[in-house]
């Protein structure tokens, strides 16, 4: 998408029409954001609250220029999953990649979806993503291919959980039940013997009421925020723990194209995304819980933790067959895994599988 600056300055055309001189002009930049996702998803959320504004006070402080921002989420302009396509066809010029729908495009980003029951930490997480992002190239060479790079990544997902639309109590309860999740999360449910069905937060609320699936793989803060707890109101804690899933990314000929000032207060900016992003998810799960409790009578059991080692024994090697298959395509699957397990493991996080050995 070809960026557009304009001269918008009536103090200078003003002054110019006087002949009393020449005053700065400032220059108007057009940038489109882009999701398929609407404002209670918090990295939407997060951008219009807390990166929109933190770029546009970076800039203020010059004044030389200012953003004109049209606000493309909701699926205005792509649909949920047609983000990174999106992007890197020019629809937009900066918007949230959800990596857990293109795990055959952006593998590297599975990682923590590749190990569940290892930390609810988002934010250690995210960091530790952003970290191996800057330690291996491969990550941005990946994004090059389509035409965008990363600014920040984040999660959406504090402590995932089930949801239900009948009583349930452990993973007995289970086995043979159609269980909606995010592509990444099928490996879970398939090994306690549950019908995975492939879904994403936009759907949810529609293929609970129509019995698609009866249960969910979620988290707290959207089954309050999208109102999930309506059509399935019965919840499993069961710490399956964080996961790290979007990225705020930006076309790379418009990244080129920008005014070095205003690429600066874009890539400046990009960890308040993150920031924002975490204390709506974190601070929000008790309140959105609380909304089930009082508004939909939402009846919750916590997974007892013979339940939890048994699920977290019952799945396959998925994180080591991720690897190896990574390995295999040239690409640091092993050696990343390992660095990720030994920070969760420094920073004594609760592992209740060592995924890289076992």
């Amino acid at each position: 998408m070809n960026i557009r600056h304009t001269l918008t300055s009536t103090v200078a055309v003003a002054a110019l029409a006087a002949g009393i001189g020449t005053a700065s002009a400032q220059e108007n930049v057009k940038l489109t954001f882009l999701s398929g996702f609407p404002p209670p998803a918090t990295v939407v959320g997060a951008f219009l609250k807390g990166y929109q504004p933190a770029v546009d006070a970076q800039l203020a402080k010059t004044g030389n220029y200012k953003i004109e921002w049209n606000l493309a989420h909701s699926g205005q302009i792509v649909k949920p999953r047609g983000e990174l396509e999106g992007l890197e066809n020019g629809l937009g010029d900066i918007g949230i990649v959800v990596t857990a729908f293109h795990a055959d495009k952006v593998p590297l980003y599975e990682i923590s979806y590749k190990t569940p029951f290892t930390t609810t930490n988002m934010d250690l997480i995210t960091r530790t993503t952003k970290k191996l992002e800057g330690q291996f190239p491969q990550y941005q060479a990946r994004w090059k291919e389509f035409n965008q790079t990363s600014l920040y990544p984040t999660g959406s997902v504090d402590n995932y959980l089930i949801i239900s639309k009948s009583p349930i109590g452990g993973i007995a309860d289970l086995k043979g039940r159609k269980v909606g999740a995010a592509g990444p999360n099928l490996p879970w449910v398939l090994a306690i013997g549950a019908a995975g069905v492939q879904t994403n937060l936009a759907d949810a609320y529609n293929s609970l009421t129509t019995g698609i699936y009866d249960n969910m793989v979620v988290w707290a803060q959207a089954a309050g925020a999208f109102k999930l707890c309506e059509p399935a109101p019965y919840m499993l804690h069961a710490d399956l723990g964080a996961v790290q899933s979007n990225i705020l990314n930006i076309n790379l000929d418009v990244l080129a194209s920008l005014p070095d000032e205003v690429r600066k207060a874009i890539v400046d900016n990009a960890e308040t995304w993150h920031v924002a992003n975490e204390k709506i998810v974190v601070g929000a799960a008790e309140a959105m819980l609380n909304r089930c409790r009082n508004e939909f009578g939402l009846k919750e059991t916590r997974l007892p933790e013979a339940d939890r080692q048994a699920w977290a024994k019952a799945m396959p090697p998925i994180a080591k067959e991720w690897a190896t298959t990574l390995d295999k395509d040239g690409l640091p699957g092993s050696e990343i895994l390992g660095i990720y397990m030994d920070a969760m493991r420094a920073n004594n996080e609760p592992v209740l599988r060592n995924w890289d050995r076992e």
